[in-house]
């Protein structure tokens, strides 16, 4: 949208501003003020919207839902991990929304506990490891079973699942364990104990714990960890509000269109924690550009900085050796398009009145000034033959009828015309030019048609 110096009164809206339920004056200087003038610098602006209310932010602030485990990374910390795009974020996080007859609070607790990774260990009060008889004891919490909607025959089977040459006894809530290997040792029990604590028994892996909150009478789910693409099988989920922080997890399920959105909102909702508000228009901005290509880009080396087209710009962002030697090797051009190797360079960036070309178009000369100088241009002519005339009538001392001196005085286009339209004694017109101008190019002339009038003699 370009903006232009027009008045609110005289703007009209674009169909889709018609239905927006605000009154017709207010939302025309709205909608003017988000236009924009041509050439307006519009990534160094959304640069300077972004970075300096990044400033103010807390630089480790962690927000724990509901004052229940889950902490989520806020402040200048989530804002780097959005706009790097970094793969591993330090607090992955899925929020997990219930669909419609499910957003109870005890449908909440059965999602939870389908999706919370439940190893071995967690299931476990206490662990015994008998050193005479080489064999390992374990009791078993049942109210955690209970919890996560298991028996212990669900945790006898995993155990002999999981274990191979062992022998499985359950006396009420305890489980003994025992090798049927001929020859095994304490350290084969204690790895043994180790790879048993380890194993999953139920819930989806990475999922490493999960909370359930109340937002406006609805019940839902937070989860630290994130395993996405099992979460939106459940049949309870709502998959078209369910999200993670992990960029890329998320590209992986719901693709670049969804990936870019999702740091639209990521970006949004981190400025609103922080009680700042930037135009969506700047934060649309970054997202479109980190997505454009079809897959999620941060702004680093390996990313957009890595990716321009520029080799100075590229360059001057990190490793200029490496690139501009890598460039020469390559016989790379610059096409000196952007901002960035045009500062380096000291040329006009091509921004504002940078982007255009101005040239002075020459406008036609009004008829009076066209007369004027055709009435000019008919009076030099006339003087010049005038004078040639005068030269011609004019008599010599010689008694021959030309004034050879004042022949000189004229520039050799007109001597030429003059002699060929009169006879001349070319022997005095080449004694008065060496005695008072002396140019070569004329003196060469007339010895030119000396010679030849004397040759016509000869004949």
């Amino acid at each position: 949208m370009i903006r232009r110096d027009i008045n609110a009164d005289d703007l009209e809206l674009p169909p889709k501003y018609e239905k927006v339920n605000m009154g017709e004056e207010e939302l025309k200087e709205r909608y003017k003020n988000m236009l924009f003038e041509p050439g307006e610098a519009i990534g160094v602006v959304a640069a300077q919207s972004v970075s300096e209310p990044a400033t103010q932010m807390t630089m480790e602030t962690y927000h724990s839902a509901g004052g229940a485990k889950v902490s989520i990374t806020q402040g200048l910390p989530r804002l780097i991990e959005i706009v790097n795009a970094r793969r591993n974020p330090d607090t992955p996080v899925m929020n997990v929304y219930l669909k419609e007859g499910y957003r109870n609070k005890e449908d909440a607790r059965k999602v939870a506990a389908k999706i919370k990774e439940v190893v071995f260990d967690d299931v476990v009060s206490e662990d015994t490891l008998d050193l005479r008889n080489l064999e390992l004891e374990f009791v078993i919490d049942e109210s955690m079973l209970e919890q996560f909607e298991m028996d212990m025959d669900d945790v006898v089977s995993e155990a002999e699942s999981k274990l191979s040459k062992v022998d499985v006894e359950r006396d009420g809530n305890v489980i003994s364990i025992q090798p049927t290997a001929e020859e095994y040792d304490l350290t084969d029990l204690q790895d043994m104990k180790t790879s048993l604590e380890e194993h999953r028994l139920n819930g989806f892996k990475g999922v490493e714990d999960v909370v359930i909150l109340e937002e406006d009478g609805e019940w839902r789910v937070q989860t630290a960890g994130i395993n996405l693409r099992k979460t939106l099988r459940l049949e309870e989920v709502d998959e078209s509000r369910t999200v993670c922080n992990d960029l890329y997890e998320f590209y992986k399920v719901f693709g670049i269109e969804g990936t870019r959105n999702l740091i639209l909102s990521e970006l949004e909702n981190t400025m609103e924690d922080q009680g700042m508000s930037v135009d969506v228009r700047w934060l649309m901005l970054i997202s479109d550009t980190m997505t454009k290509e079809g897959e999620v880009q941060g702004a680093t080396r390996y990313g957009l900085c890595g990716d321009k087209n520029s080799v100075l710009a590229r360059a001057a962002f990190e490793e200029t050796s490496k690139h501009v030697t890598g460039a020469a090797i390559k016989g790379e051009t610059d096409p000196l398009n952007s901002v960035v190797e045009n500062i380096i360079l000291g040329q006009v960036i091509p921004i504002g009145t940078g982007q255009v070309d101005l040239k002075a178009r020459a406008a036609k000369a009004p008829e009076s000034v066209l007369e004027k100088r055709k009435e000019k241009r008919e009076e030099i002519r006339k003087e010049k033959e005038e004078k040639l005339e005068d030269m011609g009538e004019s008599e010599e001392s010689d008694g021959e009828g030309f004034d050879y001196e004042e022949i000189v005085d004229q520039n050799i286009s007109e001597i030429k015309s003059f002699v060929e339209e009169n006879g001349v004694d070319f022997e005095k017109l080449l004694d008065a030019e060496e005695a008072k101008k002396d140019r070569k190019t004329l003196k060469s002339w007339i010895e030119e048609r000396i010679g030849e009038q004397n040759n016509e003699m000869e004949r």
